[in-house]
């Protein structure tokens, strides 16, 4: 029979798989708030931003692909949720599509895959911060 801090510590994700998540979703949603900053500038006619927009974008990949990591990590070995995992996946390769679009100038599309892309994101961060985050995937 386990004691009561081993049925405690069974119910709950491995802590630093959670905390990793965490940083790496707030990473990636900060990362998106710079580029809606500088694809702002691009639509008021300042295309000197354009280098930083396409940087950002890089660097934002990077994250998406480490945000991917952590909840992998947190699904297994961690004992958590698969949902940021499959969340996480999602956002990850619609960010290639995203900049496909963007590098081809399709804005029509650009943009709302945009806003799929900040849904999936703020929803990861709000999942990671709530106490749904604590429970395994039982």
């Amino acid at each position: 029979m386990p004691t009561t801090a081993t049925a405690s510590t069974a119910a709950r994700p491995a802590a630093p798989y959670l905390w990793l998540l965490r940083a790496a979703v707030l990473a990636h949603a900060a990362l998106l708030l710079f580029e809606f900053a500088t694809a702002g500038q691009l639509v008021s006619g300042a295309f000197g931003a354009l280098p930083l927009h396409s940087t950002g974008a890089i660097v934002l990949h990077v994250t998406a692909g480490i945000q991917f990591g952590a909840a992998v990590l947190l699904w297994w070995p961690g004992r958590g949720s698969a949902l940021p995992g499959v969340l996480s996946a999602v956002a990850f390769a619609l960010g290639f599509g995203q900049a496909y679009l963007g590098s081809h100038r399709i804005l029509d599309l650009h943009v709302p895959v945009a806003m799929v892309l900040v849904a999936l994101v703020t929803w990861v961060l709000v999942w990671s911060w709530s106490t749904s985050a604590h429970h395994n995937r039982s």
